[in-house]
């Protein structure tokens, strides 16, 4: 077993949320052009083409969010923070999934959304980003 360095840790998991915090800016506007599209059922009117860049974007983010969980995987933590680091990567595994599912839910080749799974996704997320949230503060404070 790897001998825990804390400013290795730190770094790493500053890095994760920093990169989790910048992707989810990058996304945002696609994110937001589909939630109003489909609050105002005006989904169609937004194309194929569009539909398949955003759902390309969406698979761009979710692949980072894929590379930031394998790196909270990996990193060595400290003893007296891995029950708090295993909670927040099942958080962050939770968070990375519900992205994967919104990806999955833009469909370019019907020219459609599948909006419950869109709108499911986007609570799941919210719930999982805030528990990411609460542990890496738990995880700060306990340093």
């Amino acid at each position: 077993m790897k001998q825990a360095n804390v400013q290795v840790y730190t770094g790493v998991l500053s890095q994760v949320i920093d990169s989790t915090s910048k992707n989810g800016s990058d996304l945002n506007d696609d994110f937001e052009l589909v939630r109003n599209a489909i609050d105002n059922d005006k989904v169609a009117e937004i194309g194929s083409e569009k539909l398949l860049a955003i759902k390309q974007h969406f698979q761009s983010g979710t692949d980072v969010y894929q590379n930031n969980l394998q790196k909270l995987e990996a990193v060595a933590t400290p003893v007296k923070l891995i029950g708090r680091q295993k909670q927040m990567i099942s958080a962050y595994r939770s968070y990375a999934q519900a992205c994967q599912i919104m990806t999955n839910s833009i469909l370019p080749d019907e020219n459609t959304i599948d909006v419950d799974a869109f709108n499911q996704s986007e609570k799941d997320q919210e719930a999982a980003i805030a528990k990411v949230s609460d542990y890496t503060t738990r995880i700060m404070n306990m340093l």
